[in-house]
């Protein structure tokens, strides 16, 4: 019975952060209005660090004293996937890209992960998953090569390629966190990669620091829910789902991912994708469903 209780945990944690996750693709909209993408993720995770401050120092100074040297190279080597390297790709992709298309080629991070367990695990990497790739790859071309350059995506070409990026990042987070967060409170975990995300990006605002008196109220408040309700929550509720359940059955809750973030383009920014996107996409969206059909299968019985 307890079993079951913490995989539902499990998943409602999972599926809570993805809906949290795909908010920050259109949140991330409105900050670009007014900040640099370097900016906009070093206030974030400044934001972010100083409201887990108290939390560090009261619950978290005896965890830390108990970790190994090992935690430590893991943590560094974790933190550069994600936030440090996945947020610049993110945010600069941001920039050229809609939040719909975004949403969709993170989708692919599933199967990046199946192939890194692949490389790195040497775990066997099914025909299913092969094809699946195919597809996703051939619908992210397709979304690519057939969208249109508008206000919401001025170069699509880019960004999504700068999303491609960022998603093989989160596929190295999500290995290595899962490594982590095995020994490791997932709340320390997700403390900790906030705070050397915030200190690798302080020389980027020392280089060029933004003018924190022209942004609108809007970017602010966009702001200050990407470095407190995802950058904290989102991320925690990740590490603690992760904690419990596969690293690829955690990867399948990324499936969700592409629905809210549609849903939530369409109705805040009024982001629509034209026909031979909305073909891509059905590539995306396919190709994950093959790729994870045998996982979901070979999952069922143990649930």
């Amino acid at each position: 019975m307890n079993h079951y209780r913490e995989n539902a945990m499990a998943w409602g944690a999972l599926i809570i952060a993805m809906l949290i996750w795909s908010s920050s693709f259109v949140a991330s909209k409105f900050v670009l209005v007014d900040f640099t993408p370097e900016q906009a993720v070093g206030i974030r995770l400044l934001l972010a660090a100083a409201a887990t401050l108290p939390w560090l120092l009261i619950w978290g100074r005896e965890p830390i004293k108990r970790m190994r040297a090992e935690h430590w190279k893991w943590l560094i080597i974790m933190s550069l996937f994600e936030p440090c390297l996945y947020f610049l790709a993110e945010m600069n992709g941001l920039l050229y890209t809609s939040a719909s298309a975004a949403g969709l080629v993170t989708s692919t991070l599933p199967i990046w992960i199946a192939i890194g367990a692949w490389l790195l695990l040497k775990e066997r990497l099914s025909r299913n998953l092969i094809i699946g790739l195919g597809l996703a790859l051939s619908g992210t071309l397709t979304m690519t090569a057939l969208g249109e350059a508008n206000v919401a995506a001025p170069n699509p070409l880019l960004g999504n390629a700068l999303m491609v990026v960022a998603t093989l990042m989160a596929a190295g987070y999500v290995l290595v966190a899962k490594r982590l967060t095995a020994e490791l409170s997932p709340w320390l975990v997700t403390v900790l990669q906030i705070w050397v995300g915030a200190v690798f990006f302080v020389p980027f605002l020392l280089l060029n620091p933004p003018d924190l008196s022209t942004p609108s109220t809007t970017a602010w408040q966009a702001m200050v829910w990407l470095g407190l309700v995802v950058s904290i929550g989102a991320y925690g509720l990740y590490n603690l789902g992760i904690s419990q359940v596969p690293a690829q059955v955690a990867g399948l809750s990324v499936n969700l991912l592409p629905l809210f973030t549609l849903v939530l383009a369409a109705v805040i920014l009024g982001e629509r994708l034209n026909v031979g996107e909305m073909a891509g996409a059905m590539l995306i969206l396919i190709g994950i469903l093959v790729a994870v059909w045998p996982t979901r299968v070979a999952q069922s019985p143990s649930k």
